[in-house]
């Protein structure tokens, strides 16, 4: 009888019993999925079906979709009470592990717009992740934010990958030398400004003075203004770059692929950068161009930045913002600090 029941639930869509769409649920589920099923093909097929289920429990439950609307639906009106909501749900009507799974679907997802900077205005990821943590520690099932935290520690050695990479030669027909000077830039950049990936494919060569400027300004999050800062090792990898590029297009980054017409470096162009050097360092497989972000600021943050200047680096619109993403990991070192010098083992107790 259960195995009926899954088998109508992978034909229809739970809450509104429809057939299912062809069509995507969301946006950009292509390379979400591609990305999540580096890591497994079950997990790529249990996220379709959650997002798929969160699409058509918005279209019949949610206050700004309806039965009406075709995939895939725009995830722009989402707020986070949504997503709460939706988990209501999923905890009235499905088991406690399709609804870790789900939720897990639809967080990533967000996390993955976020990283894209299509994040809708309405979700608080800080709130969401918070909550998420204490769940999982109740149920101590999966990785906590601090295991996320420790595989992020690894994103300096993505930077190093690139940079020991002997260069090919000149005129090489496949422009492999260009691209290998491209993608050291690249990381190097992302390493040094802490910024969104969608901001950084963004930027024009006059931005960054040919490799020669100290900052660039751009239009972040927002539509608010603010300052990225290139450290001499970015800058340097920028001009080396720059030198050997023939072409007038005024973007930092370009394609060099023979099919490409020397156009902007895309978003999944630039993932697949950061990913090569993951799959090749065998790091955790969900680490990602965003993750360079989230390190930078833990970083600081632990060597004593104030949280002030952290927030301004980043671009984050309210310090509550930085604080609610950082404070759980670095309150989690504080702890340990703290234990590591008074601790006593229960031998040594009496």
């Amino acid at each position: 009888m259960i195995h009926g029941m899954a088998q109508k639930h992978n034909k229809t869509l739970p809450c509104s019993d429809r057939e299912i769409p062809n069509e995507h649920p969301f946006p950009q589920l292509t390379l979400f999925l591609r990305e999540v099923g580096l890591n497994s093909e079950r997990t790529e097929r249990a996220y379709r079906a959650g997002l798929r289920a969160f699409a058509d429990w918005l279209q019949t439950h949610g206050p700004h979709h309806s039965l009406e609307d075709t995939w895939p639906l725009s995830p722009t009106p989402l707020q986070t009470a949504d997503v709460l909501a939706f988990r209501s749900w999923l905890l009235a009507n499905r088991a406690q592990a399709t609804t870790t799974t789900y939720i897990a679907a639809v967080l990533n997802y967000l996390h993955f717009l976020d990283g894209i900077d299509q994040l809708p205005e309405g979700i608080q990821l800080g709130k969401l992740a918070q909550q998420r943590k204490r769940r999982r520690v109740e149920r101590n099932q999966a990785a906590s934010v601090v295991d996320l935290d420790e595989a992020r520690q690894e994103m300096p050695n993505v930077v190093g990958y690139y940079n020991k990479l002997p260069l090919p030669p000149q005129n090489d027909a496949y422009n492999r030398r260009l691209s290998l000077l491209r993608d050291r830039a690249l990381v190097n950049l992302l390493y040094s400004t802490a910024a969104r990936l969608s901001e950084i494919l963004a930027l024009n060569r006059t931005q960054v003075g040919n490799g020669r400027s100290q900052t660039a300004t751009i239009i972040g999050k927002g539509q608010r203004p603010r300052t990225l800062h290139i450290m001499p090792y970015a800058q340097e990898t920028i001009q080396a770059y720059l030198r050997e590029r023939s072409d007038s297009n005024p973007a930092l980054f370009v394609s060099h692929s023979r099919n490409a017409g020397g156009a902007r470096l895309t978003q999944s162009g630039a993932h697949n950068v950061v990913k090569k050097a993951v799959k090749a360092l065998r790091l955790e497989p969900t680490l990602s161009a965003h993750d360079f972000r989230h390190y930078r600021a833990t970083q600081l943050l632990r060597d004593g930045m104030p949280l002030e200047v952290v927030q301004e680096l980043l671009g984050h619109a309210d310090v509550s913002t930085t604080r609610s993403i950082y404070a759980p990991v670095l309150g989690v070192q504080v702890v340990r600090e703290w234990l590591d010098n008074m601790d006593q083992p229960p031998d040594k107790s009496h």
